[in-house]
């Protein structure tokens, strides 16, 4: 996971505080966003802000990176660029392609007991949370 990600002809880079903070919250193997995320300096030091992106699945050994993030950025599908609006769920294809998101750092962790509150909590699973710096906050600013 680590050097530098190529997202929509834009790089982010890695933040290796991103990640700590992201590792710190995979271990709790739960399907919930950072309580953390409404007070950025528990989050990072230097950030303005933070957003979260979240994925879990089973059995662990599904778990691949690539597939993980497409399934976030296929949430394109879901965004009406003509009026800035979505039609279902894409705040994690515009987190991932926001336009001040320069910085990222992501975490994975087994989770042999599961992956509290999801639909297979009693299973092995795995979680991964990718944290961005910043945080999608309104506006138009993505990149395409």
């Amino acid at each position: 996971l680590r050097g530098s990600c190529f997202i929509f002809s834009v790089y982010q880079t890695w933040d290796e505080g991103l990640a700590i903070t992201a590792a710190a919250w995979a271990r709790n193997c739960l399907f919930e966003h950072n309580v953390d995320l409404k007070d950025v300096r528990r989050m990072h030091a230097t950030f303005s802000s933070v957003g979260e992106n979240l994925w879990a699945g089973f059995p662990a050994s599904d778990f691949n990176v690539r597939s993980a993030i497409k399934s976030w950025v296929d949430e394109v599908h879901q965004y009406n660029f003509d009026e800035n609006s979505c039609s279902g769920v894409c705040g994690h294809y515009t987190q991932v392609v926001w336009a001040s998101s320069y910085k990222v750092g992501c975490a994975v962790q087994l989770c042999p007991n599961g992956v509290k509150s999801t639909s297979f909590a009693s299973r092995e699973g795995a979680i991964f949370v990718c944290n961005y710096a910043t945080a999608l906050r309104g506006g138009t600013s993505l990149r395409g």
